[in-house]
């Protein structure tokens, strides 16, 4: 604690370091991603569509490094995944990750 901050509860503490496990895991996720695809997984390359939204024209060209929408269904599946108890996947082809918990 620094001086003149005030002390946290033990919500707060427990609620950032939760943000700070899901931030590890995502970035953990992404830099998986990159090691098995150039261009985002969820890209049309022929006709520039992003599957993630649905049929719109992807604002990023294919690159997920800083996609907002990429890193929103990384932040969903990891609600998800933990959510369901099951623990979370250490690479991004893990098929928890892909699909989703059913």
């Amino acid at each position: 604690m620094r001086l003149g901050e005030k002390p946290m509860s033990v919500d707060q503490q427990s609620s950032e370091k939760q943000k700070d496990a899901k931030k590890a895991w995502i970035q953990k996720m992404i830099r998986s991603a990159k090691l098995h695809h150039k261009l985002c997984p969820f890209y049309d390359r022929k006709k520039r569509l992003c599957f993630l939204k649905l049929g719109e024209r992807c604002p990023f060209d294919g690159r997920f490094e800083n996609c907002s929408i990429f890193i929103g269904f990384l932040d969903r599946r990891y609600d998800e995944i933990v959510s369901a108890g099951k623990p979370l996947p250490i690479d991004f082809e893990d098929p928890l990750v892909q699909f989703g918990v059913s």
